[in-house]
């Protein structure tokens, strides 16, 4: 929620070349949570939620970057500074993790946050989120990387400490100076972009990238090269012999860590069949004055460190080359990464690559020594679960060692791959520091690499590939693709930069289309779904949308009694698999799903009854358990000439009913409720409970989906959490449809009535809207109708009451 004073507007500034570009690979990324950054804290007692409010307020009143929002205005990507914007906290607890581990609990519910949407359109691009599970705490700051790098976290955390501190004290929350505007930076980079001021750092990197090529892993999987694929985070400590290596090479060549540790990075990829002209990418802080060294926001940039390995080489003379190359880099390092790549020629472009498939950066003594005011705090590993490039690692100083953290491609490595990079980057320092004339020859690597992407591995029954459909529109974008990447489309559905195409040439792509007068593609809708058959559609005259499917499933086919069910609040089908395995093997059953998000009982009712009319099917018993006995109520209520007699499993009455919108935390627990007794999971499973952030009734549905994701991943039950959300929608869409569905009747037809939670009042009001009620108490609760024992008692009833609606005819 912005607030904003009387008169005050949001500043709208320019987006730094980085800003820019990482916005547009946002908007393509297979996984948008790719550019998240996740501190993730483990702290030995919980926080005074209320001060770390205060603080967290203080720094969103004090930084710009956490009142920033990055949106596309014209062909302009434009940050836009709100003048003051209310901040929030959110909090996940599980009071009792029972089966589950806790460690691995915490694990999957900081996974889950990491992974929660955050949209460079809306600011905050930051959030906190107090975790506990049992008596173990951890904050969790998440922040999008265009706002924020990893140098401006760690200043926020140093800052947010410093503020608790003094808010716990009862003090003034005050620094020693102001902060640093990032919107002076941003005007500062636009006016270096509109001056030239880089151009003679564009000339030395134009000359020093000429005809280079990025060196990459050789990949074990088929998975495509793209942003946003399926990652995960490997931590890994190097040996003692590797830091007395490092510390060695550092005396005997005057070379920094980062130095040494991209000599040794280079001079592996060399022997593992890179060849001699390794050029991997360095991410810089780029943070050359005092001003900049206290920024919080988004400074860092992407440089190309290449070098010459040859096996007659020694160990030290390649990490004296990386020195040198370092302090020339640094040296050019203002011109961001995007302008280089703009400069350089095509084919250059294709064979780096973007971005740069393997990415390197030194953090220094990142991450130490951390605290809350006085409770301190462990940085613990990353919760990723997506790759930016096939590998990127990270390397910072920690208790006299040094510590790696990578994430990879997990479509395209096996972790025994990553695992034989570190190690052999191990023993390279170790064995380099202690031997520095030692020849580069003369080191086995496990490691197998090369250079330029490696193509994906061909897979059965790839969709990609295949032959492209006959139409003009077709013609156009077959062209337009060829043109721009050399050859046409090997399929309807490649994906652009799978096939070696990067952001300028989709963009050249899209222009291309837009020629002669044809209407123009929205390059953000195409990014989000690169493909030629995508293309098409937005063109205006690709494939008709499908039908839409049938609602009606069968679950068993037979020539006796036929009963139709429909689906309870947020269910399906499979519910009724215990009810199934009790009624005779003879009786055919269907069912109706839930496919088409129709909003009212009675709109569901007319499409589920015209998917039964279509295939020719009239049930004898129509019903269903909850919610889905007022569907079928009014199906039977729409029905013309012979009506189906009703079977309504614990169902509510359709007398309409208010529903408090603070109520929503309540029917998530329910909803929570329906997936256990689903999964018949243990009574001692673990439940989340959400609260807190800025939303309605303090009910964030994204975080309580995703950490009743973890708790069930947790004890070995995963369901997706796009499922899970699917359900949770559907249920809160039929719950909302439920209460606002009010029928009089009478329905003439008989009907049985199973009452478990229900009130005689509520049997009353059943016995009111239909014709021949007859009802029967079951001895359980709401769920167990379908979920216990008594759905065997259940089926008897169904049984024995389809023998008296047929005799009654």
């Amino acid at each position: 929620m912005v607030e904003r004073p009387a008169g005050a507007a949001p500043d709208l500034i320019p987006a730094t070349a980085m800003q820019e570009s990482l916005w547009w690979v946002h908007q393509r990324a297979r996984n948008r949570s790719v550019y998240h950054l996740t501190w993730r804290l483990a702290v030995d007692q919980p926080l005074d939620e209320a001060a770390l409010l205060v603080a967290w307020q203080a720094m969103a009143d004090r930084h710009e970057a956490l009142r920033t929002s990055v949106v596309r205005q014209a062909d302009a990507v434009t940050l836009v500074v709100a003048p003051r914007i209310v901040v929030g906290l959110h909090r996940v607890e599980v009071d009792d993790p029972g089966p589950a581990d806790p460690g691995t609990l915490l694990r999957l519910v900081a996974e889950e946050v990491h992974a929660g949407p955050m949209e460079p359109e809306t600011a905050p691009l930051a959030r906190i989120t107090l975790v506990r599970v049992g008596d173990r705490h951890e904050v969790l700051l998440t922040v999008h990387h265009v706002v924020l790098d990893g140098w401006a976290v760690q200043l926020l955390v140093g800052e947010l400490s410093e503020a608790y501190a003094a808010v716990r004290e009862g003090r003034a929350v005050s620094f020693p100076a102001d902060a640093a505007l990032f919107s002076t930076y941003a005007r500062e980079q636009a006016a270096a972009r509109a001056d030239g001021r880089w151009d003679k750092s564009l000339a030395y990197w134009c000359d020093t990238l000429a005809d280079a090529t990025s060196a990459v892993l050789e990949p074990d999987l088929p998975g495509e090269v793209v942003s946003g694929a399926p990652g995960a985070i490997l931590r890994y400590g190097f040996s003692a012999e590797a830091g007395a290596g490092i510390a060695a090479l550092a005396k005997a060549t005057f070379a920094t860590p980062f130095a040494i540790i991209l000599g040794a990075a280079q001079l592996v990829l060399a022997r593992a069949g890179a060849g001699p002209d390794v050029a991997v990418g360095v991410v810089t802080a780029n943070r050359m004055t005092a001003r900049d060294q206290a920024l919080l926001g988004y400074t860092a940039n992407l440089c190309i460190a290449r070098a010459r390995v040859t096996d007659a080489d020694t160990v030290a003379a390649v990490v004296s080359a990386a020195r040198d190359g370092t302090w020339q880099m640094l040296a050019h390092q203002a011109v961001p990464y995007p302008v280089v790549f703009r400069a350089l020629p095509e084919q250059t472009r294709t064979t780096l690559g973007d971005p740069a498939p393997l990415l390197l950066s030194y953090l220094g003594p990142i991450g130490t020594d951390l605290r809350l005011g006085a409770v301190p705090a462990t940085l613990l590993p990353s919760p990723n679960r997506a790759a930016r490039a096939d590998l990127a690692m990270s390397v910072w100083e920690v208790d006299g060692g040094h510590l790696a953290e990578i994430e990879y491609h997990t479509g395209r490595y096996r972790e025994s791959s990553v695992l034989a990079l570190l190690h052999d980057l191990d023993a390279v320092l170790a064995d380099g520091g202690a031997e520095p004339q030692r020849t580069v020859g003369s080191f086995d690597v496990a490691t197998r690499a090369r250079t330029g992407h490696a193509a994906p591995v061909a897979v059965n029954g790839d969709r990609a590939a295949g032959p492209l459909p006959e139409s003009t529109d077709w013609q156009q974008v077959v062209a337009g693709w060829t043109d721009v990447l050399g050859g046409p489309p090997a399929g309807p559905d490649v994906d652009f930069f799978a096939a070696g195409g990067n952001s300028l040439s989709a963009l050249r792509l899209v222009d291309t289309l837009a020629a002669d007068g044809r209407p123009a593609v929205d390059v953000v809708r195409w990014l989000g779904e690169p493909t030629p058959r995508r293309l098409v559609d937005l063109l205006g005259n690709g494939s008709q949308p499908a039908p839409a499917e049938s609602t009606l499933v069968r679950l068993r086919d037979g020539r006796g009694p036929h009963l139709h069910l429909v689906h309870g609040a947020g269910g399906s089908p499979q519910d009724y698999q215990d009810l199934l395995a009790e009624l005779p093997e003879h009786w055919r059953v269907t069912a109706s799903r839930d496919s088409l998000k129709l909003p009212t009982v009675p709109a569901l009712a007319r499409r589920y009854q015209a998917d039964l009319d279509a295939a020719g099917l009239v049930p004898d018993l129509l019903g269903g358990w909850s919610f889905g006995g007022q569907v079928a109520y009014q199906m039977a209520a729409d029905q013309v000439g012979r009506r189906s007699a009703l079977v309504l499993l614990d169902s509510a009455p359709p007398v309409g009913y208010e529903l408090p919108a603070e109520d929503v935390r309540q029917r998530f627990d329910t909803f929570t409720e329906n997936i256990h007794r689903a999964l018949d999971l243990e009574p001692d499973a673990p439940r989340p409970r959400v609260t807190g952030g800025t939303e309605p009734a303090g009910f964030d549905e994204r975080l309580a989906v995703g950490t009743l994701a973890a708790c069930l991943a947790a004890v070995r039950q995963p369901v997706p959490t796009a499922l899970l959300a699917h359900r949770w929608h559907s249920y809160e869409r039929h719950i909302r449809a439920s209460a606002e569905y009010v029928h009089d009747g009478p329905v003439d037809t008989p009907a049985l009535v199973i009452g478990a939670d229900l009130l005689d009042a509520q049997l009353a009001q059943w016995a009111a809207r239909v014709g021949a009620p007859r009802s029967q108490r079951i001895d359980t609760d709401h769920f167990g109708v379908l979920h216990s024992a008594a759905v065997a008692q259940v089926a008897a009833a169904v049984i024995d009451f389809a023998r008296v609606a047929a005799a009654r005819g």
